[in-house]
């Protein structure tokens, strides 16, 4: 279900060709970042608000990347592949909320790369059984990768405090980022549709769950700072993963978007003063290494 490469070999200049295969790792790098930020200042809002109307103010703003959207991606109208994304909306706002209330659960540190293990994995299985084909140095990077992540994943003894609940939630949400990584991959050929709908999709499983749980549908007043810096970057998270996945294979797009809690945990780390590990550090240097690897390759 992989969409058409935008260029044809047969047609395009090598140099075209290495550009465009150069720019979806790019791109997958800076849905990483961005969605990053955007997880760290989430889920400090999700401490203060309920995760619920966090979700709902990220995703509301975060259509303000619609420019964005329409410059990067194409535009065409694919019902099938709107309800993908719609799908995929819904199963990540759900997934969402799981995380920003795991975060007020225990340190953030903590939580973002047990999501992580699980939502690279279920994307990196999927493109794999699914016929795609990974050059030799790419496999190493997606195994460097996949350690990294595990090495980030342990945590110290200075940071068993957070409870079985967060840690049941952080699993739940990799499992909601990973199909949503998975359904958007498979919508990515609708470009800016998918983008509108997945955020609507989110938006929708958001309110429902603000309805059915009985909690306020609007963030309190003093996390709108935080909802307005994270929806933003969020919605751009978003565009940068649909072109990356759009240009490039999911395997490879997933595990480079997968990145995204290096940078959460380095805000956890400069403004909440949470510690990363020794191992965890080691895991940080080795995901560097993977990602060298993968985009080179």
């Amino acid at each position: 279900m992989s969409p058409p490469p935008p260029f044809a070999p047969s047609r395009a200049p090598a140099t075209i060709v290495k550009l465009n295969q150069f720019l979806s790792p790019a791109a997958a790098l800076g849905a990483a970042a961005t969605l990053g930020v955007a997880d760290f200042t989430g889920g400090v809002a999700g401490r203060r608000t309920p995760p619920a109307s966090v979700a709902i103010g990220i995703e509301a703003i975060g259509l303000v990347a619609l420019p964005l959207a329409i410059w990067l991606l194409p535009e065409r109208l694919d019902p099938v592949a709107a309800l993908l994304a719609f799908t995929g909306g819904m199963i990540g706002g759900l997934g969402l909320i799981a995380f920003y209330r795991a975060m007020s659960l225990s340190p953030i540190g903590v939580v973002a790369p047990i999501t992580a293990v699980v939502a690279a994995a279920l994307p990196t299985a999927v493109g794999v059984m699914t016929g795609e084909r990974l050059h030799a140095g790419q496999i190493a990077g997606i195994a460097v990768g996949l350690v990294a992540i595990g090495l980030i994943n342990r945590v110290g003894r200075g940071s068993t405090h957070g409870t079985r609940t967060a840690v049941g939630l952080a699993v739940l949400a990799g499992i909601g980022f990973g199909l949503f990584f998975i359904l958007f991959h498979a919508g990515s050929g609708a470009g800016v549709t998918a983008f509108v709908s997945g955020r609507v999709g989110s938006a929708v499983a958001s309110l429902g769950f603000a309805l059915v749980s009985g909690v306020s549908l609007l963030p309190r007043r003093g996390t709108w700072r935080l909802l307005a810096v994270g929806g933003t970057l969020d919605g751009a998270g978003i565009v940068l993963y649909l072109y990356a996945t759009f240009h490039g294979l999911l395997s490879l797009s997933a595990l480079l978007t997968s990145f995204y809690p290096a940078f959460t945990i380095l805000c956890a780390r400069v403004f909440l003063k949470e510690r990363m590990t020794t191992i965890q550090a080691a895991g940080a240097v080795l995901a560097l290494v993977a990602i060298a690897l993968i985009a080179v390759t």
